[in-house]
Formats: C-alpha cells, structure tokens, sequence
C-alpha cells in the first residue's frame, strides 16, 4: 500500500488580489496532489488565510511539511496554529487509514479533512499540546532563539510519544503527574531532565494564558497544585576539577593541529579567561583583543565582559596566530564565514565542534592517566571559580560557579576589585 502524504503549502499557481497567495493543504498520493485552501477547511471568516511571497515561510525538511506564516503577518501566532492543527489532523486521518488497511483515494480524504467524521473529530479545531509547542518552537526559531527552540523541540518530541492527541486545555495536574512517571519509568529520564520538560510545559502554559489560549484558572502549576521544586530535585551537580588536574592536561604533549589541541587549548583557555563559554570562545575574532585586554559580549545573557589577556591565555592564542587572515579573523578554528554563514548554521557547527571537542576531552583525560574522569569545557568553567574559592578568595568575592543564577552576582563582584587585584589573585592558580 502506497502511503500519502501531506503538507501545508502556499498555492503559487494561482495569484490573488495584492499579489497574495492562498495557503493550502496539499495532499499527495502516487505522484498526483490536489490543493485544499484553509479558507475552505476552517469555517471563520475572521481568519485570512492568504499572504504574499515575503510573508511566508516554507517548510524545512525538519518541518514535516508545515509551512508557517511568518510575523509580518497580522495575527500570525493565531493562523500558525490552526496550521499546525489542520496538518497534524490530516496526518493523523493517513495514519488511520493505514492501521485500518484502507487504500487512500482523494474523494474519501477529501470528505474526513472537510467532515472531521472520523477519530480526529475529538479534537475538533480546538489546540493541540504539541500544536501549541510547535507555534512557540516556530516563533523562537524566527527570533533566532536555536538553542531554547531546540529545548522545546526535545519536549515537543517526548510529548508526541507520549500522548500526542492532549489537547492544550487538559493539561492539568493528573496529566502532569502522569507524564512525570512516564519520564521516569519508560524513559528513565532523572529529576533534572523530567525538570526541564515539565517547566517547558509551564512557560508554554504561560505564553498560552497570554495568548487567551488557556483559562488562569485552569492554571495547573503552583505549591498547592504541580510544584516542580517540591516534587523534582531540578539543581545539577557542579563539576569542577583540582588544579593538579588542570597542570597534567597543560604539561600533555599532544600532535600540533590536532583536535587533541585544539581541545586541551580550549579547555585551558576557558580556565585562563575566567570560565569562557564554549561559544564566546568560538566566537571570539582578534579585533576583540584591544590593550591587552579581550572585549567580549557574552551570547547567553547579552552581559559585556573585559578581561585581561594573561600570559596563559596569550600563550595559546599565540599558537593560531599564523592562521590570521583579518583582523575580523576568528582566533580558533571552528567557524568559517564562507561557511556558516546564517545563526542556524553556527549554531549547527558549535553543536558539532563541542560534542567533537569534549570527545576528545575524553580521550585527554585517559591520556594523563585519569580514565574516567569527566573533563569537558563546562568543567573547565567551574574549575576556574572553584579553585579560586579554594585558593583563599572569600566567597563574597566569587561564588561557587560562573553561571545561571549566580553568573551576573559573580561578575558583579569581579568588577568590584581594583584594577589588577583579580589577576593578583588568579595567579594563585594559573602560575601551575
């Protein structure tokens, strides 16, 4: 049997008044399709299902075929998600048919898209759990918010397995404690994880409540209802590694222009540079460095950093200086212009440089004779604060770890010392 498929399209054989387009359901079958204009499945004629070239977004291959609106278009987030209902309604009538053994013909799909009569009449035209993550996950990617779009993709993936019909409005505190336990049990997911979903939940409850999608009072979350700090132990361990371990990976001979250097020269610069993330490292370009000092802002929070080029941080960036092409060069080797070009792509190629980076911290961590040691960028920006903490600096100066929370407070203080007093007391721990 000869599966069908579906998708959300806009109709470019037939142009409209003010050079606009109508958007359509276009189901294909043995290499023939036919077109269903949303104006003519969705009986509300304040919704306008129609917009020009420019206003439109077409599916990705990670889209499943549901083209979007973008935000250009009035009341995009509203028609975005009758999209995403109307797609997810027509693949679930495909799937019906083939759990059933019905051979697809156009006229029969044509009747249950029009009809709603078959199981998917449920939901009606009313929103899906999952239909409302992909309209957030498909405003987030917009904003070029990747990283917290692919949170929400990693929740959306988890709720289409395990109940991908929930509509928005019965998400309620049995769902929730429902879901927790089969996180727990058939995913043996930990608290953090099952953390992580549940608030995704709870920020996609609140953008709904904002949207007049959701009743507050219908709200399901709070110390009297679903607590996540009661009910998970959301906190993750601090990792951090001693300063003896931190001199066996500098005195590691290892094969120049190998990805063995480049990662012990990360993890090494990170430490020098006050915990630098992985991808302000990887972002950082040479006309970032002005008098000795590197002038960064740091990607997750927006925060301006300056910080002084020590000798040990000097001494790496020294290694890649034959590679400067311009000033505007990058000083690792991890992204390149001509090639990653767009946000999506650098976010691409740091998902990949960091995984490839932290295998190979992996492989150093055997090399000195630590197997089973976790070494990774994010415990070289612990190490830092925690053995400067340990070193004799008072906590009131720099907390426990650069980050989250405590990230803006610790800056804070680090800004609070005279100049030249923080370097003063990093040599304490650099000078190894």
């Amino acid at each position: 049997m000869i599966m069908a498929s579906v998708a959300i399209v806009l109709k470019t054989t037939k142009k409209l008044n003010n050079n606009e387009y109508a958007v359509a359901l276009r189901a294909t079958h043995d290499r023939l399709s036919r077109y269903y204009t949303l104006s003519g499945l969705v009986n509300d004629p304040t919704l306008n299902f129609r917009c020009r070239l420019d206003q439109w977004r077409n599916a990705d291959v990670e889209d499943n075929g549901l083209g979007r609106f973008l935000k250009t278009v009035p009341s995009f987030k509203e028609l975005n998600i009758v999209l995403s209902n109307k797609l997810s309604y027509a693949n679930s009538l495909l799937k019906e048919y083939a759990n059933e053994g019905v051979e697809f013909s156009f006229e029969q799909f044509e009747h249950d898209i029009r009809t709603g009569t078959r199981k998917a009449k449920k939901t009606g035209f009313k929103i899906l759990l999952t239909a409302h993550f992909e309209s957030i996950i498909a405003e987030l990617e917009q904003n070029q918010k990747l990283g917290l779009a692919e949170v929400f993709s990693s929740t959306l993936n988890s709720l289409k397995a395990f109940k991908p019909n929930t509509l928005l409005t019965e998400v309620n505190v049995k769902f929730l404690e429902a879901y927790e336990a089969w996180l727990r049990s058939e995913k043996k997911n930990k608290d953090t994880s099952i953390s992580v979903r549940i608030r995704n939940i709870q920020r996609a409850l609140n953008i709904a409540i904002t949207d007049k999608l959701f009743k507050v009072e219908d709200y399901p979350f709070g110390e009297k209802k679903y607590s996540v700090n009661r009910r998970l132990n959301h906190k993750t361990r601090k990792r951090s590694v001693s300063i003896d371990i931190i001199a066996k990976v500098k005195r590691l001979k290892v094969e120049k222009g190998s990805a063995l250097e480049l990662a012990k020269n990360i993890f090494l610069f990170s430490f020098y540079t006050r915990g630098m993330n992985f991808v302000d490292i990887a972002g950082l370009k040479w006309s970032d460095i002005e008098d000795d000092e590197i002038h960064y802002v740091r990607a997750k929070t927006g925060q301006p950093f300056d910080i002084p080029v020590n000798q040990h941080a000097l001494a790496i960036i020294d290694q890649y200086k034959t590679h400067v092409r311009t000033n505007d060069s990058y000083i690792f080797p991890i992204y390149n212009d001509s090639i990653h070009k767009t946000l999506k792509q650098k976010y691409t190629r740091k998902k990949t440089a960091i995984k490839k980076v932290n295998d190979s911290l992996k492989d150093i961590a055997e090399l000195i004779g630590e197997e089973g040691l976790k070494l990774t960028t994010y415990v070289s920006r612990h190490s830092y604060a925690t053995n400067l903490k340990r070193s004799g600096v008072a906590t009131s100066y720099i907390s426990e770890a650069l980050g989250h929370s405590t990230e803006e407070m610790t800056q804070t203080y680090l800004d609070e010392f005279e100049k030249g007093t923080i370097s003063k007391l990093e040599s304490k721990i650099f000078d190894i």
